[in-house]
């Protein structure tokens, strides 16, 4: 029997799906047929069969996969300083390590396994055979791990959860990139690595390239062989060549990594709680005890723990060690940041923006011949510390000063994770004994700065302020009555007369004309506009006339709330939800009502732009995800940038590294987070409008400069003129 996701196929049939699971509780597994009649034993797979019926097909893919590998290390060989397998213990990297030794001389690369601490027991016995191999065959294998124990750094930074996976960094992208530098001697050192990457793993996976830059490594190349191959190709592939098999697998286990991660299914959860109990403890026991909500509540701290809500937190809100110790107001002409004392760091740290120089208390940071910042220091007492900067500098400014706030963070929260030092293309950082060392020769590209409020572990802990990111107005609008398609459909069939011919109810009505409002097809008079009419033409046909009223959405409380807190490709389980804006809403039934709008407007075509979707349910209700918009319409771009920008107080000029940073607080959303658009995407639809609408836009990128300016004289109003 072969298991796929939550099904079992059985020489041909789908015979049983699994649903629900959670850590303690087992999942329902529901038969869909008999595998055989009469309950009779299952009859096991004939494996020599099925690897003669596939042989020809794996031995094309294999041959076709071999000569790639073979040709990209002949391209890149005296561009790049070593070549590596990155090993995991898993099917994907035991298949791609074969592929690579057979492919390239067994000098011609080293073998890597990033050891977080928290592996499976299996991948360990896996690893240790592994090692022995290649021993045997004259190839280099190294392990590389974080100077922390997983267990220490848990405690220090907070559980890691689907938003916050400061993990990667600290116990894996870190280590290996610092024993690559080990072994080869060289700061900058440049690499190649081989992934056990394929793109029908995941939706994200599934835009990846060959051959792709700083996806694992800042940096750092990589190169995805298998990346066109499906699980079974991989597993009969595994049997043709008699690979060593990760025992986990064979125990229930769709996956290898972290044995307790933030991004495994629910059900996963319960397979390694019952197998690998002693294992899972110590990390259960952490998130308990820093659990800010769990003092003496044994059934809310375990509803935390099993449904995932551990897993779902953006900040340090829930947890005990959470960090609110960093402070900015504006008095007068002054802009003051306080931010408590850890140590004087953040001198050495300038170093990676500018030119420090200094008199007394009084300091200057030169960032070039043009930009200087200047501010003042104040110890207030043994534990904080004053930054004082002049605000007309500071709006100048804006980015700079965003990189000293990062900065001042970096410099009181660090723990020496050495993710920075990781960070660095050149090698100017060093730790020793808990301090930084800013080499010289730093060329303050920023990437050591590159990193969400400058630091993993302050990221991970920071306290949000106030209530997070919202619109004015209640996110509980529209109540229990969202909009539906058939109400939208009867508005443009009956038009002038929808107010005596509509079907719905006393209270449906009110909340549908609040929705026609907020999604820019009314105006506040309940009179028709542009839209409106664009609307009408379109008939929902158009991708572009959901895309439009979702920007204009963007700016209402309820669907402003989700765009702004909730990320693409990550999935939220009805509970998760309810946890989460449970954070925003104080009301008993709140969350619940909102949670269960978002599924209802979910069933629009809004789902298809950007706004998201449900895939499936568990035992607690519905999973959401938000996946972006596939094919954007460039003219939908450049309303909501123009949209953007009248938000902002009509600032008709800004960078697109200002419309990626989704961090700033501001009352314009941005339509990189509206419809989940990435760099390279939104480079294209600049240029593209730049030339296709000069009256309206100019977009220029040279080197990694890059301004965007739209025409003061323009409005999205009249961008709706283009449609």
């Amino acid at each position: 029997m072969w298991a796929e996701a939550n099904n079992y196929y059985y020489r041909g049939r789908k015979v049983a799906q699994t649903k629900g699971g959670s850590l303690y509780t087992a999942p329902e597994i529901k038969i869909l047929e008999d595998p055989e009649p009469n309950g009779e034993p299952l009859r096991f797979v004939d494996i020599p069969g099925m690897i003669e019926k596939n042989k020809g097909i794996i031995e094309s893919l294999t041959q076709e996969t071999i000569k790639k590998v073979y040709n990209t290390y002949i391209d890149y060989k005296d561009k790049v300083d070593v070549f590596h397998v990155s090993y995991s213990g898993g099917k994907d990297s035991e298949v791609t390590f074969d592929i690579v030794k057979r492919a390239l001389p067994h000098n011609a690369f080293i073998v890597i396994f990033g050891d977080t601490g928290m592996e499976f027991p299996d991948t360990y016995k896996a690893v240790d055979i592994t090692k022995l191999f290649c021993d045997k065959e004259g190839i280099n294998f190294y392990v590389a791990h974080s100077d922390f124990k997983p267990l220490d750094s848990w405690k220090l930074f907070g559980p890691p959860s689907s938003a916050m996976r400061w993990c990667c960094g600290v116990h894996k992208t870190a280590p290996q990139l610092l024993k690559l530098r080990e072994i080869t001697g060289k700061q900058d050192v440049k690499e190649m690595a081989f992934v056990g990457v394929r793109s029908s793993e995941s939706v994200r996976r599934s835009g990846y390239d060959y051959i792709s830059f700083g996806t694992k490594h800042k940096g750092q190349l990589s190169f995805n062989p298998i990346l066109d191959w499906n699980s079974a190709e991989v597993y009969i592939y595994i049997y043709m060549q008699n690979l060593l098999m990760n025992d986990a697998y064979k125990k229930g286990s769709s996956r290898v990594g972290c044995l307790f991660c933030p991004m495994a299914a629910l059900k996963s959860d319960f397979f390694n709680y019952t197998l690998y109990k002693d294992e899972l403890q110590p990390y259960i026991d952490i998130i308990k005890n820093l659990y800010v909500d769990g003092r003496g509540d044994e059934k809310l701290i375990n509803s935390y723990v099993e449904n995932k809500g551990w897993k779902a937190r953006k900040n340090g809100r829930d947890l005990i060690i959470g960090v609110g110790d960093f402070t900015e107001e504006t008095k007068a002409d002054r802009r003051k940041v306080k931010v408590k004392r850890h140590n004087d760091m953040w001198k050495e740290w300038m170093k990676t923006l500018g030119y420090l120089d200094y008199d007394g208390n009084n300091y200057s940071l030169a960032i070039n011949d043009t930009t200087t910042i200047h501010f003042s220091v104040t110890s207030l007492d043994n534990e904080y510390i004053e930054f004082t900067f002049y605000e007309y500098e500071v709006k100048k400014s804006a980015t700079v000063f965003k990189n000293i706030k990062n900065l001042l963070k970096k410099s009181h929260s660090c723990v020496s994770c050495r993710y920075c030092e990781a960070n660095c293309p050149n090698g100017n950082i060093h730790f020793s004994n808990g301090k930084v060392t800013i080499s010289d020769n730093c060329i303050k590209c920023g990437l050591c700065n590159n990193i969400d409020n400058g630091c993993l572990i302050y990221n991970s802990l920071i306290l949000p302020k106030g209530t997070g990111k919202m619109k004015k107005g209640s996110i509980d609008e529209y109540g229990t009555h969202p909009p539906k398609l058939a109400w939208i459909k009867e508005f443009i069939k009956y038009r002038d007369t929808f107010e005596s011919n509509h079907t719905l109810g006393s209270a449906m009505l009110p909340m549908f004309r609040k929705f026609l409002r907020d999604a820019g097809i009314t105006n506040k008079n309940n009179t028709w506009n542009t839209l409106t009419n664009i609307l009408f033409k379109s008939e929902l046909e158009t991708e572009y006339t959901w895309a439009l009223m979702l920007a204009n959405l963007a700016y209402a409380p309820q669907v402003g709330w989700l765009v702004t807190n909730l990320d693409f490709y990550t999935t939220y389980s009805q509970n998760e939800l309810k946890d989460i804006l449970s954070n925003y809403i104080t009301s008993k039934t709140g969350p619940g009502n909102i949670a269960n709008s978002y599924k209802r407007i979910s069933e629009l075509p809004f789902k298809n732009v950007g706004f998201g979707t449900v895939t499936g349910k568990d035992k607690n209700g519905f999973i959401f995800i938000r996946t972006p918009w596939k094919n954007p319409d460039p003219r939908v771009i450049l309303y909501s940038l123009f949209k953007f920008a009248e938000a902002c107080g009509d600032y008709y000029q800004f960078t697109l590294s200002r419309l990626l940073n989704h961090d700033i607080d501001s009352e314009g959303v941005s339509p990189t987070e509206i419809f989940g658009l990435e760099k390279d995407q939104m480079e294209k639809i600049l240029n593209g409008l730049s030339i296709n609408y000069p009256d309206f836009i100019n977009a220029s990128f040279t080197l990694d400069l890059d301004n965007i300016t739209l025409r003061g004289d323009k409005s999205s109003q009249d961008v709706l003129n283009l449609f």
